[in-house]
């Protein structure tokens, strides 16, 4: 028992010195340089103010500036927060530093609260001390990285659908910005049109089309996406005409869409077989089992 404790004490001793080791290294080393997204270095360069974040409430700035400051030294997923916010489209205007210092409050809150519930006595406190801000610091950027995933998968969907729109308007003679603008015009709160929005933003403020193309296809995650913006770039170069290869794409893509969802059924038929026959077995026990039970009781008179 004496030596349990002991190499409790130990462990809790390391763990503690591991802690402000690390809390004073994040604070005073080399920060990092910010990183705004792109959606708010588009809306500070046009005077546009969009943020809703919490750093903006000002009774909450002097409680969140030590985790701000400690962010800005934050070395883990650093780029994977990055992508995530932008892949999400970032409505607030939160910048890597920002959702950093989140997720830090989040550990800080998580173990405060679990150290009240549940008391600083023995091994739970070892167990809370390395588990709990670990799950803390987890939770904002898992919610982060799904509404990523949602997003880009929404986008996924709809990119036929402008492909066609931006395809049909170029024919009757719009170029490709004006068709996209027509789109963003018709419907700007839709996640394909909002990222076309900042495409054209950048072409606006001198980026070339085939940069600012390759710029949305890095923001979003998608295959599809990296192979339309692919087609269009070659399509740029060669002079091929971009309304048919838009066509073309879009095409491709709804013959993808179907394949996978002949796969999915096909999956999906295999995956019910095992629960169908345990449900016939059951149905089959359940009918035959009072003749079953009764041959049984009575085989001697038999």
């Amino acid at each position: 028992m004496q030596d349990y404790t002991l190499i409790m004490q130990v462990a809790l001793s390391v763990l503690q010195f591991a802690s402000v080791t690390f809390l004073v290294w994040a604070l005073f080393r080399r920060p990092y340089k910010p990183e705004p997204p792109v959606n708010r270095r588009i809306a500070l360069a046009l005077g546009i103010s969009r943020r809703n974040t919490v750093f903006d409430i000002p009774v909450l700035k002097p409680f969140l500036g030590l985790a701000l400051m400690s962010a800005r030294r934050w070395p883990l997923l650093r780029d994977r927060i990055r992508k995530d916010l932008e892949a999400s489209g970032n409505t607030s205007g939160y910048s890597v530093e920002e959702y950093t210092a989140l997720c830090l409050c989040s550990a800080f809150l998580l173990t405060t609260i679990c150290m009240f519930l549940v008391g600083l006595i023995g091994t739970w406190f070892v167990i809370l001390l390395t588990l709990v801000p670990i799950l803390g610091f987890s939770i904002p950027v898992w919610a982060l990285n799904e509404d990523a995933r949602k997003r880009s998968a929404l986008i996924g969907k709809q990119l036929p659908y402008t492909l066609d729109l931006i395809a049909i308007m170029m024919e009757a003679g719009a170029t490709f910005t004006e068709a996209a603008k027509t789109l963003i015009r018709d419907d700007p709160t839709d996640d394909m049109n909002q990222e076309l929005q900042l495409v054209l933003a950048e072409i606006e403020f001198g980026t070339p089309r085939r940069i600012a193309l390759s710029n949305m296809a890095e923001r979003i995650p998608l295959e599809s996406l990296r192979g339309v913006v692919g087609a269009v770039n070659q399509a740029e170069q060669l002079g091929t005409p971009l309304s048919g290869i838009l066509k073309n794409q879009a095409i491709t893509l709804r013959n993808a869409r179907t394949v996978a969802a002949e796969d999915a059924a096909a999956k999906a038929s295999l995956r019910v077989l095992i629960p169908s026959m345990l449900i016939l077995l059951a149905v089959i026990l359940v009918v035959f089992s009072p003749l079953i039970m009764y041959w049984m009781n009575n085989r001697d008179l038999l």
